[in-house]
């Protein structure tokens, strides 16, 4: 009783702390019909050596990417005639639409001399389809608190895979996922 309560609770509340996490970090939707949000910041941390040669070392600017809950929530609003309130069909899809937009941006100088993109998801299973290198991240304090907003974020949006792994009492499993800047514009890059 009392952890359903909680969790009514933190649902309740998770829109508010992820309009308070947005502003407080810099995070912006790429445009309306984009699932990436992007928080261009510097590179915290250990260097990160990627398959590709490129090294990431501490300080380097990068960009840290996000889903975009409110175009999440919209997209399951809109299918809700349907019936269904899944999560988003497509998303895969939909995440390389994004990276492209954003391959575009980074082509055209919008974030400078940025090393990298990366971010920290429980769907890296999908990440080396898009060119993601996936990395382990440490057991921190500030990794936890990820895996809790993260897990928060996937029961509030009804993610169809996390009903099987709640029932077998796994817990989620969060990866860093990283690109490089000339990967993510030799793969997701305009063609022309």
């Amino acid at each position: 009783m009392a952890s359903r309560l909680l969790e009514v609770i933190i649902r309740a509340m998770l829109p508010i702390i992820n309009k308070v996490h947005a502003i407080a970090l810099g995070i912006k939707p790429r445009e309306r019909s984009s699932i990436i949000c992007v928080e261009v910041r510097r590179h915290k941390g250990c260097p990160i050596k990627l398959e590709d040669g490129c090294e990431v070392r501490p300080g380097d600017p990068v960009i840290k990417l996000h889903l975009n809950n409110a175009w999440i929530a919209e997209k399951r609003r809109s299918s809700s005639g349907s019936g269904r309130r899944d999560f988003p069909r497509g998303f895969v899809s939909y995440l390389k639409d994004g990276l492209q937009l954003l391959a575009t941006e980074v082509a055209n100088g919008k974030y400078g001399g940025i090393v990298a993109v990366y971010g920290w998801t429980a769907f890296h299973a999908h990440a080396g389809r898009l060119g993601f290198q996936v990395i382990d991240l440490p057991n921190t304090l500030r990794i936890k608190l990820a895996r809790l907003h993260i897990d928060a974020l996937m029961q509030a949006h009804h993610i169809p895979w996390l009903k099987r792994r709640t029932a077998s009492r796994k817990s989620v499993k969060v990866k860093a996922v990283w690109l490089s800047r000339a990967e993510l514009l030799r793969i997701h890059g305009s063609v022309s």
